[in-house]
């Protein structure tokens, strides 16, 4: 180890033992709950506020300026190194979780708030080791669904105390469901198991409620307009056993609630789905709101990730936007009568009406796509349905054609299928003592206001202490992927990628206080582990 490196690793230790673990700063909170509405754009907020009898939402009093969404190296936005952002204070590339652009972990608000003996928790509408839940809690360089296998290791053993989201199918029946009660993570599945939820289990300190969809098939949770209250609770019900839990804690808690299926409906163009899972999570944000006006020591921050979908109100049929003579004409178009009303009639999201088809071809009709969505179908199109059912699973193709259709004849605008640049709202609420962020922002600010009110530990410094390369301490140390082995003073300690597991002289196995992180050839440790081998 060179001189410098050594200087650094001393001045990290001494921070360590040093850093102060109660709050001095009067400009502080006990708990903060940061909302995410995934891919929610301004277009989509306006006509969610229309479809809502143009009645004011709960973030309207709050709205405080606007969110930079853009990665670290000018991309449009990606709900990874968004959530990266929001989390870690730091700016990062797509498809990074938790690390920065450098492939370097970044310790998250979560993991600081465990260490300061805060509860944590996540809800979400997604599976659990999605984009944003995964920002949280894990840190890999790829939030694709192929590296979950990694995720989900690092969500076991990094767990927050709660965890309310889908990804029931990705548990049960796999090797992953008897890695939870060794790490101390209590499993729900059923409605009428977390509709009985009081606190948390005495023999867990964890507590899990995972759920699948309407029909029990998927690995995500269903749209709220076609939810089963019977068998899933909604983000709102979710949220509020989350707080009524969390709040159990008097060193206080951090909670992400996250809206993540807006993102998915309007990536389909399907602005039903889209607008009623807005109107759920603005439910949520109102309970939210409830406990932190009465609580007197709580924030709460509602900011999307991103936009998505390009959604506009008033969009014009090209073939009757110009007039005989060339020039644009304007179409009078009434934003209730033309748009919300058809909108209402709807009777589910079109990914379910394409699970219908799918199952039953007598739905490719044009009375069905009448009757459930809500628009004229011509022949051409019921024999595109057709093509694409014969040829296809794909639901999400079938979910676009739909809600483009409808959009289409009811005046809705789409720019696309992918996520958009612009800037998205930020609505604060504090104490009146506390200042909140105003004005357009960095998204990464927002991790570092919430470091800053919670008054936790920096977040460079308890990087390097938590996330220290192994080389940088070790420069005979075997690093395989399966396992990190290190040997010293006639002391041996093997460590295991994604896990917290610090094996001790090839028989006791104790558990860190953060997990392992293994990438490109590189441990990431704590510095602590050197008095294991002194």
């Amino acid at each position: 180890m060179n001189k410098s490196k050594y200087v650094s690793i001393l001045f990290l230790t001494f921070y360590q033992l040093f850093t102060v673990a109660q709050n001095k700063n009067t400009d502080t909170v006990k708990n903060v709950i940061l909302l995410i509405p995934d891919g929610t754009s301004s277009g989509l907020v306006t006509l969610s506020r229309w479809y809502n009898e143009n009645k004011p939402l709960a973030i309207d009093p709050l709205l405080c300026g606007m969110v930079k969404t853009h990665n670290s190296d000018g991309r449009l936005p990606d709900s990874a190194p968004a959530a990266t952002a929001y989390a870690a204070g730091s700016k990062t590339k797509s498809p990074y979780i938790g690390i920065d652009s450098n492939m370097n972990p970044r310790i998250s608000v979560l993991e600081l708030a465990k260490l300061r003996g805060m509860s944590t928790g996540i809800v979400a509408t997604c599976e659990f080791p999605h984009a944003t839940p995964a920002g949280f809690v894990c840190h890999y360089n790829s939030r694709e669904s192929k590296n979950y296998k990694n995720l989900m290791m690092q969500f076991i053993y990094n767990s927050p105390n709660l965890v309310f989201a889908a990804g029931k199918k990705y548990i049960e029946n796999t090797d992953y469901l008897y890695l939870l009660k060794p790490n101390g993570i209590k499993l729900i599945t059923e409605k009428s198991d977390f509709d009985s939820i009081t606190k948390f289990p005495q023999t867990e300190k964890n507590l899990w409620a995972l759920f699948s969809d309407w029909q029990d098939s998927a690995k995500y949770k269903s749209y709220e307009c076609d939810r089963d209250s019977s068998k899933e609770p909604g983000l709102s019900e979710m949220t509020d056993k989350a707080i009524q839990l969390l709040s159990q804690n008097e060193k206080g808690f951090f909670l992400m609630v996250e809206g993540s299926q807006i993102d998915w409906a309007a990536h389909n163009n399907d602005p039903y789905a889209a607008v009623t899972d807005f109107l759920e999570f603005d439910k949520a944000v109102t309970i939210a709101l409830d406990f932190a006006k009465k609580d007197k020591n709580t924030v709460v921050i509602v900011c999307p990730d991103h936009g998505t979908g390009g959604i506009t109100i008033g969009n014009t049929h090209v073939e009757t936007a110009f007039s005989e003579k060339g020039k644009i004409k304007s179409e009078n178009v009434d934003i209730k009568e033309d748009i919300i009303n058809p909108l209402r009639e709807i009777k589910c999201s079109g990914r379910k009406l394409a699970e219908m088809m799918l199952n039953d071809s007598a739905y490719i009709s044009k009375d069905s796509i009448a009757k459930y969505y809500n628009f004229n179908a011509t022949d051409s199109f019921i024999n595109v349905l057709k093509c694409v059912t014969e040829h296809s699973e794909n639901k999400d193709t079938i979910q676009y054609l739909l809600g483009r259709n409808f959009s289409f004849q009811n005046h809705i605008g789409w720019t696309t299928t992918k996520h958009t640049g612009e800037d998205v709202f930020l609505a604060i609420y504090t104490p009146d003592r506390l200042k909140k962020k105003t004005g357009v922002i960095e998204n990464n600010e927002i991790g570092k206001y919430i470091a800053e009110i919670l008054n936790l530990e920096n977040f460079d410094y308890a990087s390097e202490y938590y996330f220290c390369k192994h080389t940088d301490l070790f420069d005979d140390a075997i690093a395989d992927p399966n396992y990190l082995l290190i040997e010293r003073n006639g002391k041996k300690v093997v460590i295991y990628p994604n896990t917290n597991i610090l094996q001790f002289n090839d028989t006791v196995l104790l558990a860190m206080n953060t997990i392992t992180v293994y990438l490109n050839g590189y441990y990431y440790i704590p510095i602590s582990i050197l008095r294991y081998l002194l």
